[in-house]
């Protein structure tokens, strides 16, 4: 009997240790042979979005190293929270990445209970790739220069109205035209679209009368707008005209709007270093970086896995006063 047991018990050992082996071999396979398929980059904003763009570029330079296509797929919704439960919840195998957002991973975390995701836990970080202050936009036919200009005139037209819109309630940018008003003590009212680029074209409609998105409003839009200020810590290249809010005596977040790539977490270790080897190829390319600010005044700057993490990590702690006086003054109202 005794016998039996051990033999039953050998088998048992040989057939788990011989799937685990199959297992095993077969994820060096995949490991070696990826990508065998085209490959998907899951922007959360609209397809007229800033991030949409980037995306299309990156894909655009990966697909000759990766030797396979890569498209670009729209999912908004949420502040970037949709798109984001959506590679959440794709299988970790490589063909379906995430063109992640401060919104999605920083903003909308700090600001729901259960946003359906761990920023943390579900995703495996491969490369920081954007970056650009929130800048501050009006109609060139405003009778303001700067932000603490409209600051006075808003102070001097009491029974006017105000609005400004930086996109979803949940943006970097809304929060930081929110925050700016809110310090100075006057009324403007925000109103909230899909994505910022949405923002800037209520703008010029005249819907708003300030729009908080990134230089490259003013490519997109030419002398029909100006800027009115840089929500940063120093002045830009190219933009050294400009004045910081702080310059202007106003107070407001500075923390920059800014994205990565991840991958839903559990990738096959061959499979992260191959796109995280790729990623850092195109995106420290000066071609790339220049083509990318003449196109969209964004910069590239490259961070790797880890410091991509850091970075997400000092977003959170600097933006978690913000959000929680954002959330006071909602339940204000």
């Amino acid at each position: 009997m005794k016998n039996f047991k051990w033999k039953k018990a050998l088998v048992l050992g040989l057939v788990v240790g011989m799937f685990l082996l199959q297992a095993s071999l077969g994820t060096c396979a995949e490991d070696k042979g990826y990508p065998r398929k085209s490959i998907t980059i899951i922007e959360p904003w609209g397809a007229q979005s800033w991030g949409f763009l980037q995306a299309q570029e990156l894909s655009a330079a990966l697909e000759p190293l990766m030797g396979q296509r890569i498209i670009v797929q729209a999912k908004s919704g949420g502040a970037s929270g949709v798109g984001t439960k959506i590679v959440k919840e794709s299988r970790p195998d490589g063909y379906t990445l995430l063109h992640a957002w401060i919104a999605g991973f920083v903003m909308v975390p700090l600001q729901e209970a259960n946003p359906g995701y761990n920023v943390f836990e579900d995703f495996e970080f491969l490369a920081y790739f954007t970056e650009s202050p929130v800048v501050a936009f009006s109609r060139s036919d405003k009778p303001w220069n700067t932000l603490a200009q409209m600051v006075e005139y808003i102070r001097s037209n009491p029974n006017k109205n105000f609005a400004f819109s930086g996109g979803p309630a949940l943006s970097i940018h809304s929060l930081c035209g929110g925050e700016v008003f809110h310090n100075a003590g006057v009324k403007v009212k925000g109103i909230f679209y899909d994505d910022a680029a949405a923002a800037g074209a209520a703008m010029l409609a005249g819907d708003t009368d300030v729009a908080m998105d990134s230089f490259g409003t003013l490519r997109k839009y030419g002398d029909q707008v100006k800027i009115i200020g840089v929500f940063g810590d120093h002045r830009y290249p190219g933009f050294e005209n400009v004045a910081t809010v702080a310059e202007q005596g106003l107070k407001a977040p500075t923390v920059r709007s800014w994205s990565g790539i991840v991958a839903p977490k559990g990738l096959p270790a061959g499979v992260r270093n191959k796109l995280s080897q790729a990623l850092k190829q195109v995106l420290t390319n000066k071609d790339f970086q220049d083509k990318i600010w003449k196109n969209m005044q964004w910069f590239v700057v490259y961070k790797d896995p880890e410091g991509f993490k850091e970075m997400v990590k000092v977003s959170l702690d600097q933006m978690k006063a913000p959000i929680q006086r954002m959330k006071e003054r909602q339940q204000a109202k």
